[in-house]
C-alpha cells in the first residue's frame, strides 16, 4: 500500500510547487521581495548607488555668464622690414624679458646703408672739427663754420635713422612672458604680413563680460568670481571684479564688465589665453544652510527631488516575509511545517545583509552654485542622498551601496541525501 501511494505522493509534490526555475513566483531566485529561502540561487536585484549625507554650509548666489579668457600684456611681434630668418633664438612655452631678442633676420640693403652712414657721420666729424680750429684762428669765416657743423648734425641724424632701422632685423619681446606662437622657420623670408611671434604675459590674465543692465544693482568692484573651463569644470581658478563701465550700451542695453584672474600658487596657468571659461560673480551668501551636491538633484517634471537613502524597518520586513510565506508555501508545507520553517530559518541568505529603500523627496531649494545647492524643505542634515544612480529609481526601490555585502548561497538546514538515503532503506 504505501508502494503505491509513493509515486502520487512525489507527483502531488511536483505540481505543487512548480513555481519556476528557482521556486519563486517572481522568478528573482528567492522568495518574496527579501527571500530566496527555497533556492540555491539568489538573485540580488537591488540598484547599486552612490551616497552622501546632507551637511550644514554655506551656498552662494552667483550671476553666471561667459567669455573667453585674455591677456593685459600680450603682444604681436611682427618684422617691421623684410628679410631673410638667420637665427631662431626663442621658441614656443619658453619664458622671455622685455628686449630679449627674439629673431634675427637678414637685410644686406639696411646693413649697407647703416655702414654708409657710420662712414659719412665720421667723415663730417673730422670736418667739424678742423672746422672749429680754423674759425677760431679766423682762416675760415662764421658762414663756412655754420655749414660744417650743420653737415654733421646732418650726418648724426642720418647714422641714427640708419642704426635704428637696422634695428628692424632684430625682433625682440616687448613686454615681459612667455612665447605663445612662433610663425617664422630658419631660411625663410620674414614680412610684416603675419606676426613673426606672440608673447604674452601668463600673470596677467582677465576675462571681458557683457552683463545684463538689471544686473547693475547686485555688482560692485572687488566682489569674488569663480572661473573654470566650458568644457573641463574641473579646471578651475578665482579672480575678482576690477572694473565696471559707467555706460550702458544702448544697443544691447549690457553693461561691460573686466574681471582680473588671481596668478596660480604653482606659478602655472590653469586656464589659458583664449579659453572660452563660464564665469561666476558672487553677489550674495547664506550660511548655515542644509546643503547638498548639485548631483544629487534630479528633476521630475520641471521640480526638483531627491532620493533618500533609508533602512528598511525591522516590523516591515518581518510581514512581509510572512507573506510571502503564506503566500509561495505549497499545499503539503503544514504536514511538514516544523521542518521547513527551521531549514528555512537557517537558509535564509538575506540575514546579516542591510535590507535599504529609496524615497523620493521634493525639495524646495534656495542658492545654487557651482558646487552645492540650498535645500530650503525636503531634507534635513544628515540624511543619505544619491548621488549616482538614481536615473534608475523608482519609489520604495531597494539600493544597495558600495561595500554592502551581497546574499549568500543558503545553507541546507539537514542533510537531505542522508534522509533520503535512510528513508529508501526503510522503504
Amino acid at each position: 500500500m504505501i508502494r503505491c501511494f509513493l509515486p502520487i505522493l512525489i507527483f502531488a509534490l511536483t505540481a505543487c510547487g512548480g513555481r519556476g526555475d528557482n521556486g519563486s513566483q517572481d522568478g528573482r531566485g528567492g522568495g518574496g521581495k527579501w527571500g530566496g529561502k527555497r533556492s540555491d540561487k539568489v538573485a540580488d536585484w537591488r540598484v547599486l548607488v552612490e551616497t552622501t549625507s546632507a551637511t550644514v554650509g554655506s551656498v552662494a548666489n552667483q550671476l553666471v555668464t561667459h567669455g573667453s579668457l585674455e591677456s593685459e600684456a600680450m603682444a604681436d611681434i611682427t618684422a617691421e622690414t623684410a628679410g631673410v630668418v638667420t637665427a631662431i633664438k626663442a621658441e614656443e612655452g619658453q619664458t622671455v624679458t622685455r628686449g630679449q631678442v627674439l629673431a634675427v633676420l637678414s637685410n644686406p640693403s639696411l646693413e649697407a646703408g647703416s655702414e654708409r652712414a657710420r662712414l659719412e657721420l665720421s667723415a663730417a666729424e673730422r670736418r667739424y672739427d678742423q672746422s672749429q680750429k680754423l674759425h677760431s684762428t679766423g682762416a675760415i669765416s662764421d658762414s663756412e663754420f655754420l655749414e660744417a657743423k650743420d653737415a654733421f648734425g646732418i650726418a648724426q641724424a642720418s647714422f641714427r635713422e640708419a642704426s635704428g632701422t637696422r634695428g628692424f632685423t632684430r625682433l625682440t619681446s616687448p613686454v615681459d612672458g612667455t612665447v605663445s606662437a612662433r610663425n617664422v622657420r630658419l631660411g625663410e623670408l620674414a614680412s610684416g604680413a603675419t606676426p613673426a611671434f606672440q608673447v604674452v604675459d601668463l600673470n596677467k590674465l582677465r576675462v571681458i563680460v557683457n552683463l545684463s543692465e538689471r544686473d547693475l544693482t547686485h555688482l560692485t568692484v572687488g566682489q569674488v568670481v569663480t572661473l573654470s573651463g566650458t568644457y573641463d569644470t574641473t579646471i578651475r581658478s578665482s579672480g575678482s571684479v576690477l572694473r565696471i563701465s559707467p555706460v550702458v550700451d544702448e544697443l544691447t542695453g549690457t553693461v561691460r564688465v573686466t574681471i582680473a584672474v588671481d596668478p596660480t600658487e604653482d606659478g602655472k596657468p590653469h586656464l589659458r589665453p583664449g579659453q572660452f571659461v563660464e564665469v561666476r560673480i558672487e553677489v550674495d551668501r547664506h550660511t548655515d544652510v542644509v546643503t547638498v551636491p548639485r548631483s544629487a538633484i534630479y528633476w521630475l517634471d520641471g521640480s526638483p527631488i531627491a532620493w533618500r537613502v533609508v533602512d528598511k524597518p525591522e516590523d516591515e520586513k518581518k510581514e512581509k516575509d510572512e507573506e510571502d510565506e503564506e503566500t509561495d508555501d505549497g499545499f503539503f508545507s503544514k504536514f511538514f511545517s516544523d521542518d521547513a520553517k527551521e531549514d528555512e530559518e537557517e537558509a535564509d541568505p538575506w540575514v546579516g545583509v542591510p535590507r535599504r529603500i529609496a524615497e523620493r523627496v521634493n525639495l524646495t531649494l534656495g542658492y545654487t552654485d557651482a558646487d552645492k545647492a540650498e535645500v530650503a524643505a525636503g531634507i534635513d542634515a544628515g540624511d543619505l542622498v544619491v548621488t549616482v544612480g538614481g536615473d534608475n529609481l523608482r519609489p520604495d526601490a531597494a539600493v544597495k551601496l558600495p561595500g554592502d555585502p551581497s546574499p549568500a548561497k543558503p545553507k541546507k538546514g539537514k542533510d537531505k541525501s542522508k534522509s533520503d538515503k535512510d528513508a529508501g532503506e526503510k522503504g
